[in-house]
């Protein structure tokens, strides 16, 4: 399971950053640049299925959150629902320890 605190530190400095893509159409048309994907538990069917891949594809690591979009959206201070966000620019320690 993913650090909550350490997810939460880490999204925000991405978001302060700009270096981050949000929704799942977005984030698949930007995949080559990304580092890592985080993705809400809720995200499913096509979409879903054509991130994981693109994702595989590129050998860009998929984060699944044990929340829905409404709460991830949460998390990153939107006041929408976020299914996706693909972050362009992670520290390598940072990385390991949401994949942990």
């Amino acid at each position: 399971m993913v650090d909550q605190q350490i997810l939460g530190r880490v999204l925000k400095e991405a978001m302060k950053g700009g270096k981050f893509t949000l929704g799942t159409k977005e984030v698949i048309s930007e995949i080559k640049s990304s580092k890592v994907v985080v993705a809400a538990s809720s995200i499913a069917g096509a979409a879903g299925a054509k991130l994981k891949l693109e994702a595989e594809k590129n050998n860009v690591p998929v984060v699944i959150l044990d929340k829905n979009s409404a709460q991830l959206g949460k998390l990153l201070g939107r006041p929408y629902k976020v299914s996706a966000i693909a972050l362009r620019q992670i520290t390598e320690s940072d990385l390991r320890q949401i994949q942990a």
